[in-house]
């Protein structure tokens, strides 16, 4: 009986001896330096980059306004009665307080009612080659001197939004708006009232006419700045 059962075996013998074989057979091993077959494959069959393979962008300019144009430094910022240390309404000694005298310069200028007054012309301690800043004065000897206008004729002023001697009379226009234009002393000059400034335009820009004729929408957006008033 047993030699009967031994030949059934065999089969399932040689069956049982082929999975040990299979068990021996070389496996695969991914070693820490073998990158094998990536785990994400994109669309267009790049793999993706390595953390920090691509270029870092590079952050914007220091000092300047989004259109490009220079900004200045606290010395030099123009807002509504202000440029730098100065402020309209200040008293003549609170002036020489704050500014040092050797950069002021005594002065007279005339008002429109003819009238002799004080001014000052100041120089720039940073930059003494540029074109003096004029401050004049109003009141009289018995209550004393204020500031009543600052006339600026160097391109370091500026205000937050880049805008001072040089810039173009459109980017003040769309900035800081326009109110009127007017002829003044020192120029023809266009008005933003609600920042109390007037912009004085290159008159080699400008219609050859009469300045009182002229129309704020006859002046070129591209004609230049060459002073900025500072009123009250």
């Amino acid at each position: 009986m047993l030699l009967r059962v031994l030949p059934a075996a065999v089969p399932l013998m040689a069956l049982f001896l082929s999975g040990l074989t299979g068990c021996d057979s070389p496996t695969t091993t991914r070693t820490a330096s073998d990158p094998g077959t990536p785990p994400f494959t994109a669309a267009n069959g790049e793999s993706p980059a390595s953390p920090g393979s691509a270029a870092v962008a590079q952050a914007g300019s220091v000092g300047t306004a989004p259109s490009g144009a220079p900004l200045p430094d606290s010395l030099h910022l123009i807002s509504p009665g202000r440029a730098g240390r100065l402020r309209l309404g200040m008293t003549e000694k609170r002036l020489k307080n704050v500014v040092p005298t050797e950069l002021l310069t005594r002065t007279t200028y005339q008002d429109r009612d003819g009238r002799r007054l004080p001014a000052y012309e100041l120089r720039d301690a940073q930059n003494p080659q540029a074109p003096a800043t004029i401050l004049h004065l109003i009141g009289d000897s018995a209550t004393g001197f204020r500031l009543r206008r600052i006339r600026i004729y160097s391109s370091l002023y500026r205000t937050a939004e880049g805008i001072g001697v040089g810039s173009p009379f459109g980017a003040a226009r769309q900035n800081l708006g326009l109110t009127r234009i007017r002829n003044t002393p020192a120029g023809l000059a266009a008005v933003s009232g609600e920042v109390q400034l007037a912009w004085v335009i290159d008159p080699n820009s400008l219609p050859n006419k009469p300045p009182e004729q002229i129309q704020s929408s006859e002046i070129p957006p591209a004609s230049r700045i060459t002073g900025v008033l500072l009123y009250k």
